[in-house]
């Protein structure tokens, strides 16, 4: 099944059961209080140098935080693949895509949208957060 059809089916499973999205807050700050529970790293390398995924604090347009995972396809300079929202579910973090998240996120998308980003850690070969640990 393509990554289309899945985002699809879970958008519909959600749907009768909404996920609380963590975000919206006035301040970065809060955003990395919830990135420092998780214990992942900061970031990740895949095996084959291709992508890295990390921590990273979203400002939206409307100036609120959310804390995300974003992937960065390093074989085009740290230009982002995904972004993944965090919601909470029975004391778990679980991760959605933006394109999912967007729907349960109580702000109409162009109050969202275009994000600036800056990730926990500067990662070598981003060459896309050039002012890093400005957003970008």
């Amino acid at each position: 099944m393509d990554t289309q059809n899945q985002n699809k089916d879970l958008l519909e499973q959600l749907k009768n059961n909404p996920p609380k999205i963590i975000g919206g807050y006035k301040k970065p700050g809060w955003a990395l209080k919830v990135l420092d529970k998780i214990s992942n790293d900061s970031v990740e390398h895949e095996p084959d140098g291709s992508t890295v995924t990390a921590k990273a604090i979203l400002e939206a347009k409307d100036e609120t935080y959310y804390p995300a995972f974003i992937t960065l396809d390093m074989t085009n300079k740290g230009q982002i693949a995904g972004a993944y929202f965090i919601s909470e579910s029975d004391e778990e973090f679980e991760l959605l895509p933006f394109e999912i998240a967007k729907a349960f996120i109580k702000k109409e998308e162009a109050e969202l949208t275009p994000f600036k980003y800056r990730t926990l850690e500067q990662i070598e070969g981003d060459e896309i957060q050039v002012n890093w640990p400005d957003f970008t």
